[in-house]
């Protein structure tokens, strides 16, 4: 049983090297340090003002902090197309961040599709809702890559992430858990943390979309 138990975590390391995609995040959010640095801090800075708008006259609740939830949303996406950029070899600049706004109303689609599907299963057994948040988590950055409808998006990340969820579920508990020890430090740890998290998401995105097209012979090479 435990030699078993040792194989299984062994042949998920070999398939999916976490260390490697984290390891290319960190070289990478240093080569475009001032870059990473400011965008991450805008990131941070809307949404602490996306929690922030709770005063007493609802009126102004309900304009402000619509405005403020799109205009964060609207970066968010930009951010994400900065660190694709950066994955292709491209240098994008902090502008960048607030270009992508002709993305929204796609992203928005995805962002209350998605959630919903997870909800769905899991209300039913649990199981479906954990394994349809492993294999449709990459459709909001397909939206963001390629534009696509919000239904398309989650059709093409259930497609590439076929026969490694194992592995993409351990990588989303190693983001989650590198993100929480951000939050720890006095939540300044997040500077590093949020990007690293995003770029490594890039880097698996892009291995697991080669693969389908058929770019990585060897899938024991996903991540290396």
């Amino acid at each position: 049983m435990i030699f078993l138990l040792f194989n299984f975590i062994y042949n998920i390391y070999i398939m999916f090297s976490i260390k490697e995609s984290i390891k290319y995040a960190w070289e990478k959010s240093k080569e475009h340090m001032e870059l990473v640095l400011f965008t991450t801090l805008l990131i941070l800075a809307v949404g602490s003002l996306t929690g922030g708008f709770g005063g007493n006259n609802q009126n102004d609740f309900s304009l402000i902090g619509l405005i403020a939830i799109i205009f964060g949303m609207i970066i968010k996406i930009g951010y994400n197309k900065i660190f694709l950029r950066i994955y292709d070899g491209e240098t994008p600049k902090f502008v960048d961040i607030f270009k992508e706004y002709k993305t929204f109303w796609k992203y928005l689609g995805v962002s209350i599709i998605y959630p919903l599907v997870i909800l769905g299963g899991l209300i039913l057994i649990i199981v479906p809702g954990i394994i349809w948040a492993v294999r449709f988590s990459f459709s909001s950055i397909i939206v963001i890559d390629t534009k696509s409808g919000p239904v398309a998006a989650m059709k093409e990340s259930y497609a590439i992430t076929k026969g490694s969820f194992w592995e993409i579920l351990l990588f989303w508990i190693t983001m989650m858990l590198l993100n929480i020890l951000g939050l720890i430090f006095f939540g300044i740890g997040l500077i590093i943390s949020i990007p690293i998290s995003v770029m490594a998401y890039v880097y698996v995105y892009r291995k697991l979309t080669k693969e389908k097209a058929g770019l990585i012979e060897n899938p024991s090479s996903l991540i290396a």
